[in-house]
């Protein structure tokens, strides 16, 4: 076989997953999806994926320097050359896992491996690179969204958000996005700044609980999720926002949300801005319900949408407590 041609196979047939769970490293899955593995081992921290063209590769989350694919894995992390390489591999190929493999073991039955990532293109492992190289909110909550939008430190902890936002190097809130095979993108916000993720696509942002709550709430953003669940001290609501106006995509994505949230009974409250815009989305998500599923209006009574309903509830505290 010539040279090249082996080394394709290598990137092609064998699952850094499964390779990289050999040396120790485990599955975070938590952080896991269709399209990527979280792995570590001790401090190190990977991403798994499959490119378009069928090959397995990774990057480290703490070393910019490290990434490629299962050849490039072998030569950091084992220190050996492309001649060892190959000797290392050959057998994840053709046969059991070689004497050198630490620790000792034959390979696990091939319904018992771990699964393979779902293929998907640059633009998508660019965003996640850049999004697992984030920091999460400090623990006493995003300062923007503290400061300039009066979410509380108890609302910005609660477990159904506090997960579901980082920090990037400049400071900004950062909200991701999903889609069924995971991370798609992620929206940016701070002081008179709005952006999306360079190269990524709009999904849906959730909650974390959005599998199991009594009631789903539709928002337009992640602030008014945590703003309308302030407002309306619901603790056991899950939130979905859609970002503004919607796409095919999202669509899709939400009425496949609403799907489950009816086949469980949970009841379904469109808290959409109270605007043109937003009573105009409201109706359209409305009419993705299925027939017979709970479906409920919500609009602040102060301001257009829930963040402004939470300052003008901020505000009127302000002033009780001046006038004691």
């Amino acid at each position: 076989m010539d040279r090249a041609d082996e080394l394709d196979r290598f990137k092609s047939q064998i699952n850094l997953v499964e390779y990289a769970q050999a040396q120790g490293y485990q599955i975070v899955k938590a952080e896991s999806s269709k399209a990527s593995t979280v792995m570590r081992q001790g401090d190190d921290k990977i991403v798994v994926a499959t490119d378009v063209d069928g090959h397995g590769i990774y990057f480290s989350v703490r070393d910019d320097a490290d990434h490629g694919t299962i050849v490039d894995f072998v030569q950091k992390h084992q220190g050996l050359n492309l001649g060892q390489v190959r000797q290392e591999l050959r057998p994840w190929c053709d046969g059991p896992v070689p004497s050198s493999y630490r620790p000792k073991q034959d390979r696990l039955p091939e319904l018992d491996r771990p699964r393979r990532p779902e293929p998907s293109n640059a633009d998508r492992q660019q965003v996640l690179a850049v999004w697992m190289r984030m920091e999460p909110q400090p623990d006493r909550g995003h300062p923007y969204l503290k400061n300039e939008r009066d979410l509380s430190e108890k609302t910005l902890k609660d477990p159904r958000f506090f997960s579901q936002i980082r920090i990037d190097s400049r400071g900004n809130a950062v909200f991701p996005h999903f889609d069924r095979e995971g991370l798609t993108g992620y929206e940016l916000k701070n002081v008179e700044f709005a952006g999306f993720a360079k190269h990524g696509e709009k999904g849906i942002w959730h909650s974390t609980n959005l599998g199991n709550a009594p009631r789903v709430v539709i928002v337009e953003s992640a602030i008014d999720a945590m703003s309308h669940a302030q407002a309306t001290k619901d603790q056991e609501a899950a939130y979905i926002s859609v970002g503004g106006s919607m796409s095919d995509k999202q669509r899709e994505l939400l009425a496949g949300a609403l799907a489950k949230a009816h086949e469980r009974g949970a009841e379904v409250i469109v808290a959409t801005d109270n605007d043109l815009a937003g009573n105009k989305l409201a109706r359209e998500i409305t009419a993705m319900a299925p027939a017979g599923a709970a479906v409920n209006r919500d609009v602040p009574k102060h301001g257009k949408d829930w963040n402004e309903q939470v300052q003008y509830q901020r505000g009127d505290e302000n002033s009780y407590s001046m006038g004691m």
